[in-house]
């Protein structure tokens, strides 16, 4: 699994089917007014991006499948901005997804 951060930061959780890039990544900014959730697609090989955050009280579902590139592409409907109660612990779901199929998935975590 790859390594992620916590406590009111900048936490990423990456998909885990390893190699020189991994396929996808959720990134969650926590420690805001509002905290930020994005996922992002990060290879162009058929297949999507989906990431699940969930905490007391409210979840954020996001799929990205446009392969752009190791970067995100910032675009809006692959970002969201929620209220999340400060000091919740916020539990992360990243996986790579093919008609509905979920695979090489990670499990994390993040606080707010």
């Amino acid at each position: 699994m790859a390594p992620a951060q916590a406590a009111g930061k900048t936490t990423v959780t990456y998909t885990s089917e390893g190699g020189s890039t991994y396929g996808g990544k959720a990134i969650f900014w926590g420690g805001y007014d509002q905290e930020a959730f994005q996922v992002c697609d990060t290879k162009k090989d058929g297949m999507a991006a989906w990431a699940h955050w969930s905490w007391k009280g409210g979840s954020v579902t996001l799929e990205d499948a446009n392969g752009s590139t190791a970067f995100c592409d910032n675009e809006p409907q692959h970002i969201a901005r929620k209220q999340v109660p400060e000091g919740s612990t916020v539990d992360i779901t990243v996986c790579r997804v093919k008609n509905s199929a979920k695979r090489d998935c990670t499990y994390s975590f993040g606080k707010a």
